[in-house]
């Protein structure tokens, strides 16, 4: 087309026209590798034609091409034969990947679904964790619940029944916990298969891992099925079922979400991680524009486009919900997370557009850096063993105060650990590392929360004020003191010890004070009025 063209302008549009053809190839490998992470698309295992990771392979290809289109000096004759070249290259890559794929050797198994990642080892750990789980929740039913369980003792097909609804009599769970060892027996023969034929020493270690804690979980459940099978009493089963097996219950269930959490959203039950990952995914492309390019206002410019086409998408979503609720008057479970991202993450990526008009470059990358950061702790709390904290609200807002007075009595506890164990009692210097360590953590603490704040809109700006003021200020105090290397702990009296910590103790439960003393005070006013 540029051939045909005449005028001063047909380099500028020649690059405006390709920059748009190479960006619809991008979204549709973007799409494409989307959709085989959330298992829409149905592939053969057994084939290995790693469709997934040769996608990924063309979606860097096209980001270079992407980079030298955006590029101040792109709308050149020199520039635009070299991107020329890089897209027959490309072109080439494609063909060559079709005739690698031609000439596998035919499928000789049905074609399955599969999850991105290597989900199936969270197979076996989901089907440990439900057959404990059932068993947990058995023991602790009444007894009439039990008599008309026990008349029902077949698994309906599939799996599908929930904790607690087909429970075996109280004599049979030593059978259960049998079946539980069997499917460890496996795993373990499995690992130790693997072990032997794997070189890589990360994955060597992993696999070691793994294999030492189906090891110890065996060790348990062999303990549990011999104190069982020595006892005949119903209730008394129930009792060694429910006090034996409720930490090993938590435990599975924290490691089935972790290894969830790992292998991409066909891993995960929570349909935010779909939402997450599409956005981690889009930081990363940044990243890797920053990488690849040195003109500082193409880093922005494109970030400054893209984020805000993101944002209009989601907010579309996200108002289609909306709607969705207001007409149907509820929404499912699935939507209601996906609602909540949208809210989470709206202020933040406004807050990295606002980045790329006011600030730097360094200052940018520093944010997207920090937005990996955040939305990768969020993907914790809804695919991992976090817990998503629901802030409590009121019709004005979330009540200020009240969460406050509730954050603070978590920080209390901590510094209470550290009076305790590290501080009052040290026999050694030992004791001083167990203390820095506490004050690291409460550090953790402080920053998590000012960046919840701070995402939630910053709605709780004196919260902000008193961390980084008061709490912080004293901790790095007590931090400084304890991380001074001419400091000889064990010679320091328990006062001097004390002193730092103390100081910071008396600030929380002196603010705790004021804000109980607040929500007192409004409570009465409600009821008078």
């Amino acid at each position: 087309e540029a051939r045909e063209k005449k005028g001063f302008t047909v380099l500028e549009e020649t690059v405006t026209k390709t920059l748009e053809q190479v960006m619809e190839i991008r979204e549709s490998l973007l799409k494409r590798i989307k959709k085989i992470r959330k298992g829409e698309i149905q592939i053969d295992p057994e084939q290995n034609i790693k469709q997934e990771e040769m996608l990924s392979e063309f979606r860097m290809e096209i980001m270079t091409i992407l980079l030298k289109l955006v590029d101040k000096d792109a709308a050149t004759i020199d520039k635009l034969k070299e991107i020329s070249k890089d897209l027959l290259r490309f072109k080439m890559s494609i063909s060559n990947e079709v005739m690698r794929m031609l000439m596998l050797p035919q499928a000789t198994t049905r074609t399955v679904t599969t999850q991105t990642g290597d989900c199936s080892e969270c197979d076996v750990l989901k089907e440990i964790s439900t057959k404990i789980e059932n068993l947990v929740v058995c023991a602790d039913k009444e007894e009439g619940e039990d008599a008309q369980d026990a008349e029902i003792v077949q698994e309906p097909e599939g799996n599908e029944a929930g904790a607690g609804q087909v429970c075996m009599p109280p004599a049979m769970y030593a059978m259960d916990l049998i079946g539980v060892n069997e499917l460890i027996d496996n795993e373990i023969e499995g690992l130790y298969t693997s072990l032997i034929t794997t070189t890589e020493e990360d994955t060597r270690l992993k696999q070691f891992e793994k294999l030492k804690d189906f090891k110890s979980l065996r060790e348990t459940i062999d303990e549990m099925i011999t104190k069982l099978m020595s006892e005949t009493d119903d209730e008394k089963l129930k009792k060694l079922v429910k006090r034996s097996l409720g930490r090993v219950n938590t435990e599975q269930k924290t490691k089935l979400k972790d290894c969830q959490a790992q292998c991409g959203p066909g891993g995960c039950e929570s349909c935010a991680a779909d939402v997450l990952y599409d956005a981690i995914a889009k930081m990363n492309d940044y990243k890797t524009f920053f990488n690849n390019t040195d003109d500082e206002e193409a880093k922005k410019e494109f970030v400054r486009t893209d984020m805000i086409k993101y944002i209009t998408e989601n907010n579309n979503e996200a108002r289609d919900i909306l709607t969705k609720k207001a007409t149907e008057g509820v929404i499912d479970e699935c939507d209601q997370e996906k609602s909540e991202i949208y809210k989470m993450t709206k202020a933040p990526m406004w807050m990295l557009v606002n980045t790329t008009i006011f600030a730097g470059v360094d200052e940018l990358e520093v944010m997207v850096d920090a937005m990996v950061t955040q939305l990768e702790e969020l993907l914790k709390q809804y695919c991992g063993s976090d817990v998503v904290i629901t802030v409590r609200t009121t019709d004005e807002g979330p009540n200020c105060e009240w969460e406050e007075y509730q954050q603070t009595k978590e920080y209390l506890i901590k510094v209470d650990d550290i009076i305790q164990e590290a501080l009052f009692k040290a026999k050694d210097d030992s004791a001083q590392v167990t203390a820095i360590l506490g004050f690291v953590d409460i550090q953790g603490l402080y920053d998590k929360r000012v960046k919840k704040l701070f995402e939630e809109e910053l709605v709780c700006p004196d919260e902000v004020k008193v961390i980084k003021k008061e709490y912080m200020t004293q901790l790095s105090k007590c931090m400084a003191q304890f991380m001074n290397g001419k400091l000889k702990f064990s010679e320091m009296s328990r006062l001097q010890r004390i002193s730092c910590t103390k100081e910071l103790r008396n600030a929380m439960e002196s603010r705790m004070g004021k804000l109980l003393q607040f929500e007192l005070e409004k409570s009465l006013n409600e009821i008078e009025t």
